[in-house]
């Protein structure tokens, strides 16, 4: 069924374009742009094998793998999916896919048959882009069955590695074409990105957004932190998904600054190239952040240069964001979402309580409102669904009517699903997301409350909370850390901290579970999913051993 959906009004989509909240280019108009008007500056920095590549090469290559898409017959509309690491090469074939006007498809390196099937169908790939082998994985050999499954729907590229025989086109036949004798007139407006949801959805959706709407995320997020011509971006997070792709690749090219890839994590790495290249500015989970101040703590690294360290995806402690400062990184944290971009981020003028406790302000021109169940708006500080509109919204789900519907009013405010407050300054704080909200004998408990205490408790890590099925209350309170070594944090010693920090009496866990690491999405956010399955199956194994 077809139904008939708008994110943005006629006359919100006027009002942005006419008020340059819209940018009238594409990515592949300013990489153009810089290759002609200073085509020596550094672009990208591939940090796996050390590549530096200016903006007239980046140019020039791009070029040529858009000619030969061209010659293959692909056309502006069609889409493309790419499924390649932070290496030079993925940044390549993002600017030859917006050269043509392709509907592109970032993916993960880490997705396999059950989600490429899915994503390569939904999204309509007439081109998939893949390595050969990525850490032991024969993906060559994976696409080659997946094209026989979707009855030749694609064509198979496969980016070159020496002593991997594979079927299809390769990288350097791409590269070794003709390079586009005139670049066809792209409209900012027409459908750019498709990026699936990555979190914890059965079915994950396929956000649609233009380059009007991620150019003016990364034009509004580059002016709100207030960065300039001397800053450098280094990425560690996939940009084969928003984040690295959007406020990584994105953010650096559109304005002329280099970008450093990190590609396999490795904190001792990420130090060197920080303090190589002096970057200053990178998003990235705050598990990228513990592991490189620790790192640099016990290396004696210089990482002073990080003048912007944006942080989000899962609970940041005050105590990080205390070192961080004492090590010259100014750690800002940050809400987003796949649908939203940013949403609000904090800034280094920020007081310090705002920047330590809250999730920061919207940029400009983005509004958020908390609502309550039934879509009223509620005061200052009360927790309640955040809602956004901008011009930093997409224009909805691929082919998804009836969950573009169901997410968006007709008067283009985005139901997040997230739970969190506003205070009377205007910063955000995010508490938690609707479905993952504890009811505990009738009474609603954020998790992200009881986590943002407990990532404070000495001899802990990382946490996570979850609701755990009770037969009596409905849902118990369950948490899962990674301890500090030695310290081995029990039950008791938990609720007592949580009471010291005077948490309600209700909100205090009955299940505490030790784990060595928290699963993880590759952009930072906890699988919660797999925790809440393993404490349940744990839980009723415990009920049916005791029947007996």
């Amino acid at each position: 069924m077809n139904l008939p959906v708008t994110v943005h009004t006629p006359g919100q989509e006027k009002a942005y374009r006419e008020s340059g909240a819209w940018p009238q280019f594409t990515l592949a108009d300013k990489v153009r742009q810089w290759s002609a008007e200073r085509p020596d500056s550094l672009a990208v920095v591939d940090g796996t094998d050390g590549r530096e590549v200016t903006f007239r090469q980046l140019c020039e290559d791009a070029s040529r793998a858009a000619g030969w898409l061209r010659s293959q017959g692909v056309v502006a509309g069609d889409g493309v999916s790419v499924q390649l690491p932070n290496r030079y090469e993925t940044v390549v074939l993002y600017i030859a896919a917006s050269m043509l006007g392709v509907r592109l498809n970032p993916l993960l390196p880490n997705y396999r048959r059950k989600e490429l099937s899915h994503f390569l169908q939904v999204s309509r790939a007439r081109v998939y882009v893949t390595p050969a082998v990525y850490r032991g994985f024969d993906h060559a050999a994976l696409a080659a069955e997946l094209l026989h499954e979707l009855d030749g729907s694609f064509i198979h590229v496969v980016v070159d590695q020496e002593g991997h025989e594979h079927d299809g086109a390769s990288l350097s036949d791409l590269l070794g074409s003709t390079p586009l004798e005139a670049f066809p007139v792209v409209s900012p407006a027409a459908v750019s990105e498709l990026i699936f949801t990555s979190g914890t959805e059965s079915q994950p959706k396929a956000v649609m957004h233009t380059e009007e709407t991620v150019n003016h995320s990364a034009r509004a997020a580059y002016d709100h932190l207030g960065l300039g011509a001397d800053d450098v971006v280094w990425m560690p997070s996939p940009v084969g998904h928003s984040t690295g792709f959007n406020f990584g690749v994105r953010l650096a090219l559109i304005h002329g600054l280099p970008v450093v890839l990190q590609d396999r994590w490795d904190p001792g790495r990420a130090a060197e190239l920080i303090e190589a290249y002096r970057c200053t500015y990178t998003l990235a989970a705050s598990t990228f952040l513990t592991d490189l101040l620790r790192t640099a703590r016990e290396d004696r690294r210089d990482l002073s240069s990080m003048r912007f360290f944006g942080c989000g995806g899962a609970p940041v402690a005050a105590e990080l964001v205390r070192e961080a400062v004492s090590m010259g990184v100014n750690v800002l944290r940050i809400y987003g979402s796949t649908e939203g971009l940013i949403i609000s981020w904090n800034q280094v003028a920020a007081p310090r309580a705002k920047r330590e406790e809250t999730d920061g302000l919207p940029p400009e021109q983005t509004s958020v409102s908390v609502w309550d169940d039934y879509g009223y708006p509620l005061g200052v500080n009360e927790v309640g669904e955040l809602v956004v509109r901008g011009p930093n919204v997409c224009v909805g789900f691929f082919d998804d009517p009836v969950r573009t519907a169901a997410t968006f009013t007709p008067d283009g405010w985005l139901r997040s699903g997230d739970l969190g407050t506003v205070d009377e300054d205007g910063y955000v704080t995010v508490v938690g997301r609707k479905k993952e909200t504890i009811i505990r004998g009738g009474l609603n408990i954020a998790p992200r409350e009881i986590e943002d205490v407990l990532v404070e408790m000495p001899g802990v890590r990382d946490v996570a909370v979850i609701g755990v099925a009770d037969p009596r209350l409905g849902e118990i309170v369950g948490v899962y850390l990674v301890p500090e070594p030695p310290a081995q944090p029990a039950l008791e010693d938990v609720v007592a901290y949580l009471s010291a920090r005077e948490m309600a009496k209700y909100k205090l866990p009955q299940y505490v579970r030790l784990i060595d690491e928290l699963p993880r999405t590759p952009t930072g956010k906890v699988r919660k999913t797999e925790l809440v399955a393993r404490a349940n199956q744990e839980r009723s194994a415990g009920r049916d051993e005791a029947a007996q």
